[in-house]
Order: C-alpha cells, then structure tokens, then sequence
C-alpha cells in the first residue's frame, strides 16, 4: 500500500469520525481496567468531544491533521500540534505532541501508520521542533512497541484515581 499524505481543511474534520470511532473501540478493548473508574462514552458523544478539540487546535497556526488515503478511501490521520516545551529539558521552546494517531481496522499493518508518523516527525523537523510528546492509552502495548520501533522512549507515566471513594 503506498498511501498519499494531504493536510486536511478544518471544514473536512468530519470525515475522520469513523475512524475516530475505531480508535474508541480500540481503546476500549485496550483499556478495559479504566472503566471502574466510568464507562466509556457513547461514540456520538466521543465524537462530538474530540471534533470540538480538533476544531480548537486547528485554530493554533501550527496544527495540522495529515490524513492518508488510497484514492477515495481514508486510511488514517494523525493530529500533530507544536506547545510551549517542559522546562526541565533543553528541548527548545517548543515541542511537537501527536494528539491522534489512527488507522483504519482494514489498513493496519500495511506501512500507514507509519507514513503519518514519519510525515508528522518530517513536518515538525521542518518547524525546527527537536522532540515530538506522543501518548498511548495503558493498555495498548501494540503502540507502545510501534513507537519505540520509530524510536520512541518512556518519559512520563499518567496515572488517573477516582477522587473521592
């Protein structure tokens, strides 16, 4: 598969849903420790949530969605945004955070996800960006060994614990 890489307008962010709501069951099956803390949300209501966030990222200059298709059809996307850097490394001012990875169900393990990591790291080498913040739901250990074949190491660990009991 030789998928062909375009930036995607804000006014087409609808066209990722389906694939937005692949990736929920994804995570959901992943991550199934985490619903003693709540249920996943209804797609519907993951959708209209996560569409809200990329409509406000897209506002920042530097944000981009890069989608992947062959022909008509939508193979993947990823987001990819530049923010103020961590104070405790010298990393730059700046650095990149692949907010969403995805690849269709039927795509997977055909080079996709990897053309869109390799266009998001290629796209932020060209910002002057050194170090790209990628986060992976506890729980899908197949993304976690994908990025740290692309050369990805451990820098933070997020814990999340109900407030009160």
């Amino acid at each position: 598969m030789n998928p062909v890489i375009d930036v995607l307008a804000s006014s087409d962010v609808d066209c990722l849903e389906r694939l937005w709501k692949q990736l929920l069951v994804h995570h959901s099956r992943a991550a199934g420790h985490l619903t003693s803390l709540g249920a996943v949300r209804p797609p519907e209501d993951s959708w209209r949530l996560r569409r809200g966030q990329y409509l406000e990222w897209l506002q920042e200059p530097l944000t981009a969605v890069l989608v992947a298709r062959d022909g008509d059809r939508l193979l993947g996307y990823a987001v990819v945004r530049v923010v103020d850097a961590p104070g405790s490394w010298k990393w730059g001012d700046q650095v990149g955070v692949l907010e969403t990875l995805v690849v269709d169900d039927e795509a997977r393990g055909a080079g996709v996800g990897q053309v869109l990591l390799g266009t998001a790291r290629e796209r932020l080498a060209e910002l002057g960006i050194q170090v790209m913040k990628i986060s992976v739901i506890a729980g899908n250990e197949g993304a976690v060994r994908f990025y740290q074949r692309e050369g990805a190491v451990d820098f933070v660990k997020t814990l999340v614990m109900p407030v009160s009991e």
